[in-house]
C-alpha cells in the first residue's frame, strides 16, 4: 500500500504539470487569438489581459502540483538540465528585468501601457510559459485540431469584413477609413500578416505529412482559408517571413515527389483565390483599398501565371523528380537554394536603394528616427536600454499617418532600443541557437521542422513589425514546443 500511494502521488504531480502545459497550449493558440474586450479600440492591452489570464491558471496548476512531490529522492519526477536556448531566455529575461529597473518609468517599463502592452510583466509570463511547455507538455496530435478550429473561425472572420460586412460589429467605434486595416479579432492587417507568418507553415508541414485523407483535407481547407487571408489581409510584411522560411523548408518539401505534388496544389489555390478576389463583386472595395506588389497578384494575368506554375509542380515536377537520381535532386535543391539567397540580397538591394522616410508605410522615418535615438544615448541605455515599451517617451512627438508613434516597428531596433546592446545581443543569439540547431539536427528530415518554420518566418516578419501580446505569446509557444522536441528525441 505504501509503495502504490507513493507512485499515485507522483503521477500526480506529473498530471498537474502536464495540465499546466495544457493550458497555456490552449490558452495561446486559442483564448489569446480569439478575445477581445472592447472591438479594435483596445486590442493590444485585451490580448495582455487574456495572456495574464492564461498563465496565471497555468501557474496556479503547476504550483500545486509542486505540494504533490513525492519526498522519497528515490521516485523523484526531476526536470530536465539546461541547455543553451535556456540560458539564453534567461539572460534575455534578466536583460529586460534590468532594463525595467534602471529605466525612468518603472511602473511602465513594467506593464508595457506605454507601448504595445509587451511590458516586462509580459515577457516575463512568456519566459515562465516557456520553461513550463518545453519541459512538461505532452505532444497530442488532437489537440492541434482545436486549434485548427480556432483559426477557421479567424480566417473566415477576415474574409467576412473583407467583404465590407461588420458581422460581429466590430468596426462600430473605430474611423470608417480604417475599416479594411483591422479585420477578424487578430486586429490590425499587420499583426495578421505576423499571425499567419506562423500558423500558416505549421498548417502546411502537417498538410505535407498527413498521411490519412481527412486530415488532409482539413489542414488543406485550412491553408485555402490561410491562403484567402493573405491575399485579403494584403500586408507585403507577409512575404518577409514566408521567403525567408522558405529557404529552411526546401529541403524538406523535397525530400518526397508528395510533398511537391501538394505544394503543387497549394500554389495552384493560390492562384485561383487571386482570381476569385479580382472578380468577386463584394471584394470590390477591398480591391481598391489595395495597392503596390498585391496589386499586381490580384491581377487577372499574374493570377493565371501562378495557376499555371501550380499545375506544373502538381502533374508534372512530381513525375521528373521522380526519375532524378538522388545525387541530382540535391543538387537542385542547392541551386534552388542559392536563387532564393540570391533573389534575397537582390530585394535587399532594391530596397536598400529605393530607402526614404516615406518607404515601408513611413517606416523609414520611424527608423531613422531610431538610429538617431540610439546614437544621442548615453553609454547606460546603450548597453541596458531605456525599458521595456518606453519609447513614446523619446521619441519627441514622432507621428505617422499623423499618429503618435509607440514603437520601432522593426523588433530588432525595438529590443536594442529598449533592452540595450545585452539584450539584443541576446534577443539575437536565440536565433542563432536555432540556426545551428537545423544544421546540426538536420532538422528538415523530421517532424520537428513544423515548430521550427514559424520560428524563421516570425524572424523574417520581425524587420517590419514590432512585437504584439498575442503573436509574440505564439513565438514563445513554438519556441518551447521546439525545445520539447527535441528534449524527447535525446530521450529516446
Amino acid at each position: 500500500m505504501k509503495t502504490r500511494t507513493k507512485h499515485t502521488t507522483e503521477s500526480w504531480s506529473l498530471l498537474l504539470k502536464r495540465y499546466s502545459a495544457d493550458i497555456l497550449f490552449f490558452g495561446i493558440t486559442i483564448f489569446i487569438p480569439l478575445y477581445m474586450e472592447n472591438g479594435y479600440l483596445n486590442l493590444t492591452q485585451a490580448k495582455a489581459h487574456a495572456l495574464y489570464m492564461v498563465v496565471v491558471a497555468a501557474a496556479t496548476v503547476f504550483i500545486i502540483s509542486l505540494f504533490c512531490t513525492n519526498k522519497d529522492k528515490r521516485t523523484t519526477d526531476n526536470a530536465p538540465r539546461l541547455n543553451g536556448l535556456d540560458f539564453i531566455v534567461l539572460g534575455f529575461a534578466l536583460a529586460l528585468s534590468v532594463s525595467a529597473l534602471f529605466s525612468q518609468y518603472i511602473a511602465e517599463a513594467f506593464w508595457g501601457n506605454a507601448g504595445w502592452n509587451v511590458g516586462t510583466l509580459t515577457m516575463l509570463l512568456l519566459i515562465l510559459m516557456y520553461f513550463i511547455v518545453s519541459r512538461y507538455y505532452k505532444s497530442q496530435i488532437n489537440a492541434w485540431l482545436f486549434a485548427l478550429a480556432a483559426n477557421v473561425i479567424i480566417f473566415l472572420l477576415t474574409i467576412i469584413h473583407s467583404m465590407g460586412i461588420d458581422v460581429l460589429g466590430l468596426h462600430a467605434n473605430i474611423n470608417p477609413k480604417q475599416f479594411y486595416l483591422y479585420v477578424s479579432t487578430v486586429g490590425n492587417v499587420n499583426w495578421l500578416s505576423g499571425y499567419l507568418c506562423m500558423i500558416l507553415p505549421l498548417l502546411f508541414v502537417f498538410f505535407l505529412l498527413s498521411t490519412e485523407r481527412t486530415s488532409m483535407i482539413l489542414y488543406g481547407a485550412a491553408l485555402i482559408l490561410g491562403i484567402l487571408n493573405i491575399l485579403l489581409c494584403a500586408s507585403e510584411s507577409v512575404f518577409s517571413g514566408i521567403w525567408l522560411c522558405t529557404f529552411f523548408a526546401l529541403p524538406f518539401v523535397c525530400k518526397e515527389s508528395r510533398h511537391i505534388q501538394r505544394l503543387g496544389a497549394l500554389i495552384l489555390a493560390f492562384g485561383v483565390c487571386s482570381l476569385w478576389i479580382g472578380v468577386f463583386p463584394l471584394f470590390a472595395a477591398k480591391r481598391n483599398s489595395v495597392n503596390g506588389l498585391f496589386s499586381v497578384i490580384l491581377n487577372w494575368k499574374t493570377a493565371l501565371i501562378i495557376c499555371l506554375l501550380g499545375c506544373l509542380c502538381c502533374f508534372v515536377l512530381p513525375i521528373l523528380w521522380k526519375k532524378m537520381s538522388e545525387r541530382l535532386r540535391r543538387q537542385v535543391v542547392i541551386f534552388l537554394e542559392i536563387a532564393i539567397f540570391l533573389s534575397s540580397l537582390a530585394l535587399l538591394y532594391n530596397a536598400f536603394n529605393s530607402y526614404s522616410d516615406s518607404w515601408g508605410s513611413y517606416r523609414g522615418k520611424i527608423w531613422n528616427a531610431s538610429i538617431d535615438l540610439f546614437q544621442n544615448f548615453r553609454l547606460k541605455d546603450r548597453l541596458i536600454g531605456v525599458g521595456p515599451e518606453l519609447l513614446v517617451h523619446y521619441y519627441d512627438g514622432l507621428t505617422s499617418y499623423s499618429l503618435i508613434v509607440l514603437t520601432a516597428h522593426n523588433e530588432w531596433l525595438q529590443w536594442l532600443l529598449t533592452t540595450g546592446v545585452s539584450g539584443a545581443v541576446l534577443w539575437c543569439s536565440v536565433f542563432l541557437w536555432l540556426m545551428i540547431s537545423y544544421f546540426r539536427s538536420h532538422c528538415w528530415e523530421q517532424g520537428k521542422i513544423a515548430f521550427f518554420l514559424p520560428l524563421t518566418a516570425y524572424l523574417g516578419q520581425a524587420m517590419v513589425n514590432s512585437p504584439n501580446a498575442m503573436n509574440i505569446a505564439l513565438f514563445y509557444l513554438f519556441l518551447a514546443l521546439y525545445q520539447n522536441n527535441i528534449r524527447k528525441q535525446h530521450e529516446i
